[in-house]
């Protein structure tokens, strides 16, 4: 219904209040991650969003980068896991990382974040395992390493570790690891499969 809201940042937080004019002023929930990249109250602001309908409330849920909200939609076609289970997994871990684990097939890495127990964990492999998108690891991998590993370096990167017989989601799972570890491998493809393999 809502694809985004674009206004004045009235408050922040995880609770954000976004001014669209007319006097209105929408409440947006927000995970830590996007909260964490608000512009100053005053300023203009963009949210991607969610609209999250049951009988007693309407609840509307804003992403600073598409990206997350794309993993959000993902995750909430999970049964048992809901809008809040899924925005607190994405005030954990990057869509980036989540992408990567539900790949890897990871239920343990799933377990650490906040409202998922072994069934639920075990639930999102095979549900979305598959489904989800390469594009939501590689673009918000992109963007979480500030830019400095472009789509190119990290297909690129994947494609050594490829020849050397590891598999596609493993092998991103390493360059992330390593990346996460330090963000300066990220800038050259040598230097940034060496640091994988160390964590393989």
């Amino acid at each position: 219904m809502f694809a985004f809201v674009d206004g004045i940042l009235v408050s922040g937080g995880v609770e954000a209040i976004v001014a669209v004019g007319g006097g209105i002023g929408l409440d947006v929930q927000l995970s830590i991650l996007s909260a964490q990249q608000l512009p100053p109250v005053g300023e203009r602001v963009k949210l991607w969003t969610h609209l999250a309908v049951r009988e007693d409330q309407w609840s509307l849920y804003g992403f600073v980068d598409p990206q997350e909200r794309e993993m959000f939609r993902l995750l909430i076609t999970v049964s048992g896991i809901g809008p809040k289970v899924a925005l607190g997994m994405l005030s954990a871990m990057p869509p980036a990382e989540l992408a990567l684990h539900l790949r890897a097939g990871d239920e343990k890495a799933l377990t650490r974040l906040p409202g998922v127990g072994k069934k639920s964990a075990a639930r999102l492999v095979v549900e979305l395992g598959q489904r989800v998108p390469q594009s939501v690891g590689e673009l918000a991998l992109n963007s979480a390493a500030g830019g400095a590993a472009s789509s190119g370096l990290l297909a690129e990167a994947v494609a050594v570790l490829a020849a050397m017989g590891l598999s596609t989601a493993p092998a991103e799972q390493a360059l992330e690891l390593a990346r996460r570890a330090d963000p300066a491998v990220a800038k050259d493809v040598e230097i940034w499969v060496r640091a994988a393999l160390r964590l393989i």
